[in-house]
């Protein structure tokens, strides 16, 4: 039984000193990796949303490539492009249709208010776009083609104030520390890619 008090009495434990120590270690292991944590998230956030405006990028132009092959191709798109926008809430598509863009004869392609999905453009991306369920888009065309997608992925209550001219100079104004990043944490994708510098 002594023998068991004094080896109780020999065993050390952490000094105040010891305990203060290790915990501004991991303060300051803490205060490193938190803002490179959080970086890797928005980058992770920013590609994501990248990756959507490459998808709805890709789906638009095959739109109007049926559209062409069935002598609906778009028309009143002229050199200098216009843009429209998109919202997406529950993976239902309101298309704002753009000023002047029309299709062919407009007997078969609509851009909203048709009822069949591979005539009419926000019944067709809703049917191939199933995964995207909620957004804002942006879509600039251009001679008769899609140009550029811009897309704030979730619930956001404004579509991105992105132009055909943004796309013509791979540029746009992003407020925030990096590409794809706006100052109030708000992330857009792109397709292609737009650098941060002036609109």
């Amino acid at each position: 039984m002594i023998k068991k008090l004094q080896a109780l009495k020999a065993k050390k434990g952490f000094t105040l000193v010891e305990l203060v120590v290790v915990i501004a270690i991991i303060g300051v292991l803490a205060a490193i990796l938190v803002p490179t944590m959080i970086g890797v998230v928005q980058d992770s956030n920013i590609t994501s949303a990248d990756s959507t405006a490459n998808q709805i990028k890709t789906q638009t132009t095959t739109f109007l490539t049926k559209m062409d092959a069935a002598k609906e191709g778009l028309k009143g798109v002229g050199s200098t492009g216009v843009t429209f926008t998109a919202s997406v809430v529950n993976g239902n598509w309101t298309v704002t249709a753009p000023t002047g863009a029309t299709f062919g004869n407009g007997n078969k392609a609509k851009w909203t208010g048709g009822t069949d999905k591979e005539w009419t453009y926000n019944l067709f991306m809703a049917d191939v776009l199933r995964d995207f369920k909620n957004g804002q888009v942006t879509v600039c065309l251009k001679s008769g083609a899609c140009v550029g997608v811009a897309v704030i992925e979730g619930s956001a209550s404004a579509a991105p104030g992105v132009t055909v001219t943004n796309f013509d100079n791979g540029t746009y104004n992003f407020t925030g520390s990096k590409a794809g990043l706006m100052d109030d944490g708000t992330i857009i994708g792109t397709n292609p890619k737009l650098q941060k510098g002036a609109a």
